[in-house]
This record gives C-alpha cells, sequence and structure tokens, in this order.
C-alpha cells in the first residue's frame, strides 16, 4: 500500500521515493511508488498533476491502496524525485474547503443539504436538495465569508461510528474503515477524503457567480480563493474599461448600459422597418419590370453588395402570390447567392432544372424542390450570365404550358 504523504503533510510539495512497478498501457506509463504526495483524487477533489523526474504526471489514481502516476511515453527511472502542482492542489483546496463552509451554512441556516457538487480548478457547482432564493443566497454567501475571515481552523479527525451520528448532519458512508471526517470549528462535521486548507482564512473568499433551478432543488455556481479572485479581477477590468467608454462612475453603470440595449433594440427595429418599406418598394419595381409569359411573370434580379436576409425579404414579397417567378441572384461576403422560386401553391412552375444548371455555372452547391431552390458558390463573373440561361429555361417551359 502506498504510503499517502499528502494526509501527514498537507503542504508537502516535493518528496523522494523510490519506483515498486511500472505497467505500460495506451502508450502512457502507470508508475507506482512506495510513497507520494501526489493526491489521487476523491472526496469531488480532482487528482495532483506535476513531475517525477522531469517527466510530466498527467493524473493519479488509486487502487486498492497503491496510489498510480500515468506519464506520457516510457519511464524506468528507480529512484525518484517528485514535485507536484502546487498552484492548482492549493487552489483545489481553496475550493474544496469553501464548498465545504457555503454548503455547512445552507445546512445550518436553510436545512438544505449539498446532494451533488461538481469541482475543478475554475469551476465549482453544488446541488441542495430544495429552493433557495436570492435573499436566502445572499444571505449564505456573506455568512460563508465571515467563517473564512474568522480564520476557524480545520481539524482532520478519526472518531468512532457513535461520536460520528452524534455530530454529523450529512450522511455517513456505510464501512468498516474508519472514517475521515473534516471538522471545522462548530459549523462542520462532514466525512471526507478531500485534502482542505488547516484553516478557513486560508480560502481568501467566496462568491457566487449564478444560479439555477435544478430538477427539484437548487445549483449555485461559484468560486472560492484565487479563481474567485481572478474572476473578480476580469469582471472589474471589463467594467471600468466600458465606464471609460461610457464615461460614467460604476453607479450609473448598470443604467447606463441598459439604455445603450434600449436605444439598440429600437434603431433594429427602425432599421427593420425601414428595410421592408425599400424591399417592398424593390419587388413592386422588379414586378413592374417583369417579363410576362401568359399569367405568368419572370422576375430576374442581381443585387449587389446584399445579404441572404436581404434576398430573402425581397424574394418573399415577390412569391406572396401566384403567377410569378424570381430568378435572384446576388453577391454576400459568402459568396455569390441564388434563391430561385415561386409561390408553394403555384403548380405551372418548376425552377429545379433551371437551378441545377445556374449553380453548375457559378461553381456552386444547393438544392431544393419544384417552388423553392437556393445556393452559394463563388464565380461571380458568371452569375449574369447564370441567371439569363435560367430564365430561358424556364421561358422555354412556359411556352408548353
Amino acid at each position: 500500500m502506498t504510503q499517502k504523504l499528502f494526509y501527514e503533510n498537507l503542504y508537502m510539495t516535493e518528496f523522494d521515493a523510490t519506483l515498486i512497478e511500472t505497467e505500460e498501457k495506451d502508450g502512457k506509463t502507470h508508475i507506482l511508488l512506495d510513497r507520494t504526495a501526489f493526491y489521487p483524487g476523491g472526496g469531488g477533489q480532482p487528482c495532483d498533476t506535476g513531475f517525477l523526474n522531469g517527466h510530466s504526471v498527467e493524473a493519479a489514481y488509486e487502487k486498492n491502496g497503491d496510489i498510480f502516476h500515468v506519464v506520457d511515453g516510457v519511464f524506468s527511472d528507480a529512484e525518484i524525485h517528485g514535485s507536484i502542482d502546487w498552484t492548482r492542489r492549493f487552489e483545489l483546496m481553496q475550493m474544496h474547503l469553501g464548498q465545504h463552509i457555503l454548503s455547512a451554512i445552507f445546512v445550518r441556516d436553510y436545512e438544505l443539504n449539498t446532494i451533488a457538487l461538481r469541482l475543478e480548478q475554475n469551476s465549482l457547482y453544488i446541488d441542495l436538495d430544495g429552493y433557495a432564493n436570492a435573499e436566502k443566497i445572499a444571505c449564505a454567501e456573506f455568512s460563508a465569508n465571515e467563517a473564512i475571515y474568522q480564520n476557524i481552523p480545520v481539524e482532520v479527525l478519526f472518531p468512532d461510528m457513535d461520536e460520528i451520528r452524534r455530530n454529523s448532519k450529512r450522511a455517513i458512508p456505510e464501512t468498516d474503515e474508519p472514517i475521515r471526517i473534516i471538522k471545522i470549528g462548530d459549523l462542520d462535521y462532514t466525512p471526507c477524503c478531500g485534502l482542505q486548507n488547516k484553516a478557513t482564512g486560508e480560502v481568501g473568499l467566496v462568491k457566487v457567480l449564478r444560479v439555477e433551478k435544478h430538477k427539484t432543488g437548487t445549483r449555485i455556481h461559484f468560486l472560492c480563493g484565487r479563481p474567485a479572485l481572478r474572476w473578480i479581477n476580469s469582471i472589474c477590468v471589463n467594467a471600468m474599461h466600458i465606464m471609460n467608454e461610457l464615461n460614467c462612475s460604476e453607479s450609473e453603470l448598470a443604467e447606463r448600459v441598459l439604455k445603450l440595449r434600449n436605444d439598440v433594440q429600437q434603431l433594429k427595429e427602425h432599421q427593420k422597418s425601414l428595410l421592408s418599406r425599400l424591399a417592398t418598394s424593390e419587388a413592386s419595381e422588379l414586378l413592374a419590370k417583369a417579363s410576362h409569359f401568359g399569367e405568368i411573370a419572370v422576375v430576374k434580379h442581381i443585387m449587389q453588395d446584399t445579404t441572404q436576409d436581404e434576398m430573402k425579404q425581397i424574394y418573399a414579397i415577390l412569391t406572396e402570390q401566384k403567377g410569378v417567378v424570381a430568378l435572384l441572384g446576388g453577391k454576400t461576403t459568402a459568396g455569390v447567392f441564388l434563391m430561385f422560386g415561386c409561390n408553394k401553391g403555384e403548380k405551372r412552375i418548376d425552377v429545379r432544372e433551371a437551378f441545377k444548371n445556374a449553380i453548375a455555372m457559378i461553381g456552386g452547391k444547393g438544392g431544393g424542390g419544384a417552388s423553392y431552390a437556393q445556393g452559394v458558390g463563388q464565380d461571380d463573373t458568371q452569375l449574369s450570365k447564370a441567371i439569363n440561361a435560367a430564365a430561358d429555361i424556364i421561358i422555354s417551359a412556359l411556352s408548353d404550358i
């Protein structure tokens, strides 16, 4: 069984060990040592990473009491010097202890239990077994930070089952092995195999990011320690940049941003109205100039520096009624766009042959049915010829009606 140095000295970052065995799996070497400071993961906390004799340790895991270290490539050194990624370990401990604190606050103040959690170096959430409103969450965050400021010692205990049953407010695992308890003053008394800091002050802070309903309970996303500080710094930098651009103070920022959003929405609606009028006017002009073959009007038109949305708007107006076939080509930033069709109820027109010929001429791809086809190509030099050729095919077909 591997000697677990991380339990003996939580703050050990380097160690020496002897190789016991190695195993090659899928191009990786799984290394067993007689002792290690690499935490293999557990209690919701991810494993450590780091180095063994300069080889990068990608993961560590426990199997039957032995801890294996996974490195890339071949590894055969007998005497080992290991070092863990202390920044990662410390931040994971901050996140884990912060989670214990916040979960304990929800149990103590609101009788809401944590039934699931997901912990990573820069991401953490807990699922509560009931609903917590915004006021409860804000109060819990405040109380969690108060517990951090008090710098409460964190104790690791191995009490007997009777004592655990008397003190624990969490589920107790069914096992014959000694149960490791994390005790945070009078706040928390929880079975856990993970690693936490020696005192709550090392957590630094707890910051709730967002809250969402999850099944019948509440999912709370939050960060602790350095990851929380990085997130807050990022928010502050972005906020200060926006304040400088808007020439406003932090107290005015939210109001100014909301006003800008409303102004943009109004401008979009106004633009949409103007584009609709322009599309209606242009469609009317195109219909007036259209060639007629019996009861069918053939509209062929090339739009310069346009968008697919603009083309679709004009196309929709042209094909509102039966008796019109629209052959539209447009030069967009995405390439040359073709849009051929007629009213869905029009049974006298089939644009498929005309479209197939035209899309081939511009070196494009697309498809559709008898009443509508679209596609995009890149050769805009052939666009005019493609539209004219398509019109010839449609006109030829109409002459047979």
